[in-house]
């Protein structure tokens, strides 16, 4: 075996009937056995969590120090436990990231990884078959239109509010084909964009999913992002509407 791909526990049913395939806890018990000398290439998969896998990464690089250059993606976990990058896609528990921090490839374009934990809120509950759920996909377009706007569009057009409130206005999805458990590159193109200082800011983009060089789903996502104060009142306003509105129709 020359290249060994690991996956979460949640994704044992890919591991079980693909070659080259392995959970955590399997990878844990090659690593500690000593047959990890037999491997040139380890490549972490989704479902893989920082905490859970740290055992055997710390036995690699006190037993087998040469190997850890091997494991082609192990920085993308790190993410998983950046407070920072935490803040930056709008989330309060770790375990609930699923994308690495964007980086900007040119002045439309901005790339992350799919980094899918097996603590998930999103897998809490079950997984069907050896593919990625359609939502797993739907909160990484999330998280990349938050990071991306955090990290460089507010920035750029001057948008400063202590405090943002993002808005969708809408989302279309197209689905082409599964998403299996692999490495996946998430894709943000800026399609349009119109903000100033002290201004709210819309935009307009398309997030796709790449896997083996095919994209398998795209999102059209428009949204916008106003002042948490104004956005605060408007929800209040409606808030009380809609309830004098129910408690008149009943």
């Amino acid at each position: 075996m020359e290249t060994l791909i690991v996956v979460g526990e949640k994704f044992k049913d890919f591991a079980e009937k693909n070659n080259n395939v392995m959970t955590v806890n399997a990878f844990e018990r090659l690593v500690w056995a000593g047959e990890i000398k037999k491997i040139n290439k380890v490549i972490i998969g989704q479902g893989v969590q920082l905490d859970d896998i740290s055992r055997a990464i710390c036995t690699i690089r006190k037993h087998y120090p040469e190997k850890i250059n091997e494991i082609v993606n192990l920085n993308d976990l790190y993410f998983q436990n950046d407070t920072e990058h935490l803040k930056t896609v709008h989330k309060v528990k770790k375990e609930n990231i699923v994308i690495t921090s964007p980086e900007k490839i040119d002045e439309e374009t901005y790339n992350s990884k799919l980094i899918l934990q097996d603590s998930s809120e999103l897998l809490c509950d079950h997984q069907t078959g050896q593919h990625l759920q359609g939502m797993v996909l739907i909160e990484a377009s999330r998280q990349s239109v938050i990071a991306t706007s955090e990290k460089y569009l507010l920035k750029e057009a001057g948008i400063t509010f202590p405090k943002k409130y993002f808005t969708m206005t809408l989302m279309n999805i197209s689905f082409s084909s599964f998403v299996f458990p692999l490495p996946v590159t998430v894709s943000l193109k800026v399609l349009s964009k119109k903000g100033k200082a002290g201004s709210k800011f819309k935009c307009q983009c398309c997030i796709s999913f790449e896997q083996t060089g095919v994209k398998k789903a795209e999102i059209l996502f428009s949204f916008t992002v106003y002042d948490l104060n104004y956005i605060t009142q408007k929800e209040c306003e409606q808030a009380s509407l809609c309830h004098k509105s129910y408690l008149e129709s009943i």
